[in-house]
């Protein structure tokens, strides 16, 4: 089974549904206000779209464009909120193209799915207009392989090639869930 077609059964399985839910809304949350930086209206490149919980959390004037990757066509195909104008494209962070530039380009909780996620920010970069802004969103994980991805990810937008605006640690009281979101250019 290929990486997209394993995606496409856990989105088909419902595995992905708890997006859906309330304990996610505040990192969504803060995902739409580090938004609220770019200039707007603003054309946004969202990578790890998924079915598109984002749109619940932007309001579709504040966007002049709209495009959103995932790696799987079965979260594509129930996509929610598509808005006015904007597409989707399944495809993989690592091969995917930008079309254009964009105001902002959202990592949302993708980059522990890529070999090298710091050489993916800095290619994707290249894709922001002179004011646009990059968010990273990453759930915070303290052990393993993914507590790696997060520390090369923190090291490098806290770098000197980065300029950070903002950066965060949401913990959800109930679950204890935590993210690390990064608002930088």
């Amino acid at each position: 089974m290929s990486e997209a077609q394993r995606w496409d059964q856990e989105y088909q399985d419902g595995r992905w549904n708890f997006l859906h839910k309330l304990r996610e809304a505040p990192r969504y949350g803060a995902v739409a206000a580090y938004l609220m930086q770019a200039p707007r209206p603003f054309r946004l490149l969202d990578i790890g779209c998924g079915d598109g919980v984002l749109m619940r959390y932007v309001h579709p004037s504040l966007l002049s464009g709209y495009v959103g990757v995932d790696l799987s066509q079965a979260a594509l195909d129930r996509f929610e909120g598509l808005p006015p104008g904007g597409v989707t494209r399944c495809a993989d962070l690592a091969a995917y193209e930008p079309e254009g530039k964009f105001d902002a380009i959202l990592f949302n909780e993708v980059l522990f799915f890529t070999a090298d996620p710091v050489a993916e920010m800095a290619r994707y970069r290249k894709a922001l207009t002179p004011n646009g802004v990059m968010i990273v969103s990453l759930y915070a994980k303290e052990t393993g392989g993914a507590r790696r991805i997060l520390d090369q990810v923190h090291e490098a937008l806290t770098g000197p090639d980065w300029t950070l605006l903002d950066h965060c640690r949401l913990t959800t009281l109930g679950k204890g869930t935590n993210w690390q979101l990064y608002l930088a250019r």
